[in-house]
């Protein structure tokens, strides 16, 4: 799936938003032990669930405002 992100975090929470918004899509259930693949520009970056989770939590806290109020509804992989 090909996304445009503002970095690693990013592409894999949207790919997490896709996955649960598309349950007939039969993806395998997104968990903290999850490992996402981004690539860019042909290299491989791994981004581990936890670590995901963690970043969606922080920024939740920090952005504030619209773009805040629209992050906020993103899911999470709890």
């Amino acid at each position: 799936m090909d996304v445009l992100a503002a970095s690693t975090f990013d592409a894999a929470h949207l790919y997490v938003m896709h996955a649960k918004a598309q349950p007939a899509a039969a993806i395998p259930p997104l968990t903290l032990v999850t490992v996402f693949e981004v690539v860019i520009d042909g290299k491989v970056h791994m981004v581990a669930g936890k670590a995901l989770q963690s970043w969606i939590i922080k920024e939740r806290g920090e952005r504030n405002g619209p773009r805040g109020l629209l992050f906020s509804k993103r899911p999470t992989l709890e």
